[in-house]
Order: structure tokens, then sequence, then C-alpha cells
């Protein structure tokens, strides 16, 4: 009986710690929108690919990573194109594992004055697993000396627990060369994580809005900056169950080269934190590459508690078959290809 209670206990926190955090908290949401909504994935009729790398310091002793990869091919015949993401997501320090898979549809429908309309349909199937053997137990401890041995006997150390599900989510973008409008609406479903087959625990429905904004820094060809100038200013809304999350960035596209910052504000419950950010990106020939760090400010309710420290870094791999045409193009937000 005193097992099970063990059992049932650890499955509650990290049912509660994981359903509160569903999503990555990342930095180059600029840059990969379609984390937040796959709608994206239709902007412009692109054919990319990519990978990001995410690791986000809990605290000074504990790390959690992402390795992230997304693709996305265009049927323009059809006026739709098709997405793909996945994610692992790792806590080696307490032996949790999370793989998610998402597929998404999106329609491309022409609203007229270069107007264009993106609903998307997103399936996915999530794996995730905790292992309690990478925890250490008080019988591993031994008091006096501090020394840590290998091996326990508590029955909780065997146990290994897994869980499968899937989730469904739809989202929606509305965007011209110059503004964006998006919001995603994630498990429709409302699938059960509990570990336990007897235990039922339904993940709430979670939505988002997303906005951005492209201007021109240099419309009349100044010398004083290169031809393709630009500012791109991006914010968006998250709400998690209990959790909300709030990011904006302002970042400059300067030709070939980009730089900006970001501000992510999370809020759980009587926690919450500030992250300042830097960002740094390259374009050259189909390759994208960028940098992000984003520094942590003390918690602002609570001095024993650490925000979260995130470094990003991603690449991108552009294979439209008519990028040449717009080689030096540097804008965002385009309509040319539809």
């Amino acid at each position: 009986m005193i097992l099970r209670n063990k059992i049932f206990t650890i499955i509650a926190l990290f049912l509660i710690t994981t359903s509160k955090a569903q999503e990555m908290v990342f930095n180059s949401q600029p840059k990969l929108m379609q984390v937040s909504n796959p709608s994206f994935f239709g902007l412009n009729s692109w054919n990319r690919s990519g990978l990001l790398y995410n690791s986000t310091e809990i605290n000074p002793n504990e790390t959690q990573n992402n390795k992230f990869f997304y693709g996305s091919y265009s049927f323009d015949l059809l006026n739709f194109s098709l997405g793909i993401q996945f994610n692992n997501f790792s806590a080696p320090n307490i032996g949790y594992r999370k793989n998610d898979l998402n597929l998404s549809y999106i329609y491309k429908i022409e609203l007229g004055n270069d107007m264009w309309f993106l609903p998307s349909v997103n399936v996915g199937f999530v794996s995730k697993n905790l292992n309690p053997s990478n925890l250490i137990f008080e019988d591993q401890i031994n008091s006096i000396t501090g020394y840590i041995n290998q091996e326990s006997i508590d029955p909780l150390a065997d146990f290994f627990l897994a869980k499968n599900y899937s989730d469904l989510g739809a989202s929606f973008i509305v965007h011209n060369t110059d503004f964006l409008i998006g919001i995603n609406f994630d498990y429709l479903n409302q699938p059960n994580t509990a570990y336990d087959t007897d235990v039922e625990f339904l993940v709430p429905i979670s939505y988002g809005i997303q906005a951005a904004y492209e201007f021109n820094l240099n419309p009349y060809d100044r010398r004083f900056l290169p031809r393709y100038s630009y500012l791109y200013a991006y914010s968006s809304v998250r709400r998690d169950s209990e959790s909300i999350n709030i990011f904006s960035s302002q970042e400059f596209q300067l030709g070939e080269f980009s730089v900006g910052i970001n501000q992510q504000f999370g809020l759980f419950e009587n926690f919450s934190f500030l992250n300042l950010g830097l960002s740094a990106g390259l374009t050259y020939e189909n390759f994208d590459f960028g940098v992000s760090y984003a520094f942590s400010i003390q918690d602002l309710t609570n001095t024993y508690r650490y925000p979260p420290r995130i470094f990003d870094l991603y690449l991108s791999f552009d294979f439209s078959p008519f990028l040449r045409n717009r080689r030096g193009q540097y804008k965002r937000l385009q309509v040319d290809n539809y």
C-alpha cells in the first residue's frame, strides 16, 4: 500500500509539472512561428526544412533540452501545404523524456488585395516516459560522508512509467505583405495524459494569439542602410491551463544579416519570470542560420526561485523551386509565391 501511494504521488507531481509546460520555451519564435501556429507552414507557399536545438536552464543544477525538426511542402496546383514537426524533449536530471510528432494540413485562400487566409488542421502523436531510476533516493545518501551510492533498494527505483496519446489542433493566419495575425487551438480532444489507466487527467484546451508587423526601413535606397532593410516586430500570447506566456521581439533585417532583442514573460500560479534576449542571424544562399540567448531576471515574486535561461541555435534550408528569382529579397511577409 505504501509503495502504491508513493507511485501515485510521483505520478501526480509529474502530471502537474508537464501539464503546465506543454510547449517548449524558446527565443526563436519570429523565425520558427510554425511551432506556435502550424498555419505558418503555408505562408507564401514556401518549401522549407530545418533544425532547432534549445537548452533551458531551470536552475543552476538542472537543464532541459529540446531537439526539434520541421519540414513543409507546398502543392501549388491544389492550394494546400503539408507540414511536419518532431520534437524530442528531455530532462536528464529527473529521467523524463517526451517525443512529439505533429502533422499539419494548411489550405490557402485568397481574400483579395494581396490578403491571404491560411486555416490549418493538426494531428499530434505524443509518447512520454519517466524513469525514476535516474532519481536519487534517501537510502543512497550517506548522511555522514555525503557519499551517494549507485544502487538503491527503494522499490520505486525499478519502475518505468510510459504513456502514449494523440491530440488535435486547429490554427488560422491572415496576412498580407505588411502584417500577420494568427490564432491557434491545441488539445481540442482533451487527451488523458495520466500514466495510470485507472486515473483520468484531461489536458485543458490551450490557445494562443500571434501578431507581426514588418516595416521597410530603407524605401528610398539610402546608402547608410542595405537595400533590403526591415524592422520585424512580433508578439504572441499563449495560455496553457493555469500558465501564461507572453513573448515579443524586435528584429532588424539588414540585408543578409539580422539582429534583434526579445522579451519573454511567464506566469504560473505564484511564480513569474522575465527574460531579456539577444538574437543574431545570417542568410546565405538557401540557408538561414541563427542563435539567440535570453538572460534571466530574478523571479518577480520569490527570491528563492530561478527563472529559466534560454539558448537557441537553429538552421533552416529553403528548397522552393523559384527561390533564385527572389534571392536578395529578405522580406519575411511575402505573397509573390502563392
